[in-house]
């Protein structure tokens, strides 16, 4: 199996049987989404999966995956997925659902519950800190995971309140391999990043995903800003339009006087994405829009050379020179329209700087300009 979350996938790679996972996430984040989201992709891949919830009603999950635009009903018809109500017994109120944990002070009344479903793959507890919560110890749940790991694989939720460093080191320490998911403060955006802190099965190097829960869409490869910059007139605003799945533009008689603003969401990803205005009369704002700026995508008008002096400014007003930065070689359409070959000599710009031709009002060569940008992002 794999998350469905890419870079994530990318690094760690498939997922092998009978191990077990915590998915471990700072307070103030709710872990559910990202397991729900995980087991999702999992399903997809018509694998049996069995989600055992301590902390809320069977329905909650239910209607979590409804928000996220994920639909857990016809696995359960089909009986893929089973969810087992382990809250119910927990307050003391009956329960409708199929499966039921009478007594989940109990860890053996949890396992015995999860034995009674006959051939599942994964199974997902949700989760560690509500069983902590009630026994004051991890060390029975502990228990009940490594006799189900030599079933099938576990996925473990846990929110890392104030605990004792003791008991997390001891829960940790209970897992193959441990992804935490924690909040990183830059500048004025606060971001999630998924950071994996052991995988048992591979030798990797540290790495960070940023991360983001749409509701709907699912989790996703966020990126909060990226910035479209280049020349008055070159088609910056046709280029946001067509890479975003929704867009808005302020301006005035045609032309753009403030920003455009796009959403993306491509294969796995999703980003902002922030378009500039190109006269000159808006220069001392570039750097402020550029600001904490992740990507740029410079647009050029192929048929106008004698604007690519102007094109190189803009790279540098906006501060995009390190970043990873993409060309869209617009207007290729035009029958004066520059060879990208040509365009790249001009541009001078380092040889690792993709040129790709579009036509951003027709999304021509749109898909491959984002082929270009997702992979740049992911390294």
């Amino acid at each position: 199996m794999r998350t469905g979350i890419r870079i994530l996938d990318d690094k760690i790679g498939e997922i092998p049987g009978n191990v077990a996972v915590l998915l471990s996430t700072s307070p103030g984040i709710d872990p559910a989404p990202f397991g729900i989201n995980i087991m999702d992709a999992a399903l997809k891949n018509n694998l049996k999966c069995v989600y055992v919830v301590n902390n809320k009603p069977a329905s909650a999950v239910r209607m979590e995956a409804k928000t996220m635009g994920l639909d857990l009903s016809r696995y359960e018809k089909n009986n893929s997925l089973r969810i087992v109500d382990a809250f119910s017994g927990y307050i003391g109120i009956h329960s409708d659902e199929k499966y039921v944990v009478e007594n989940p002070f109990n860890p053996k009344n949890i396992l015995d519950e999860i034995e009674k479903i006959q051939k599942n793959d994964i199974l997902f507890m949700d989760s560690v800190s509500s069983y902590i919560d009630m026994k004051e110890s991890p060390k029975g749940l502990l228990e009940i995971i490594k006799t189900l790991k030599k079933k099938m694989t576990v996925f473990s939720l846990f929110s890392a309140w104030e605990y004792e460093q003791k008991i997390i080191k001891e829960i940790k320490t209970g897992f193959d391999a441990v992804l935490v998911i924690k909040p990183v403060e830059e500048v004025t955006i606060v971001r999630q990043f998924l950071f994996p802190e052991k995988i048992g099965w591979k030798k990797i190097e540290k790495f960070a995903v940023p991360v983001k829960v749409l509701k709907p869409g699912g989790v996703k490869v966020y990126f909060p800003k990226i910035l479209v910059t280049g020349p008055y007139n070159a088609g910056k605003s046709s280029t946001v339009k067509a890479l975003s799945t929704g867009a808005v533009s302020v301006d005035r008689m045609g032309t753009t006087v403030a920003l455009d603003h796009g959403y993306m969401d491509y294969k796995g990803f999703a980003a902002d994405i922030y378009g500039t205005p190109g006269q000159e009369s808006f220069d001392p704002i570039l750097q402020y829009l550029a600001d904490e700026a992740v990507a740029v995508i410079l647009v050029v008008d192929s048929a106008k050379p004698e604007t690519f002096i102007r094109a190189k400014e803009m790279l540098s007003k906006t501060k995009a020179y390190g970043l990873p930065i993409v060309v869209a070689a617009n207007k290729q359409d035009l029958r004066n329209a520059l060879s990208i070959d040509a365009i790249k000599k001009k541009l001078a710009l380092p040889r690792d700087v993709p040129v790709c031709p579009t036509v951003a009002i027709e999304k021509k060569g749109v898909e491959k300009l984002l082929d270009e940008l997702t992979e740049r992002l992911m390294r």
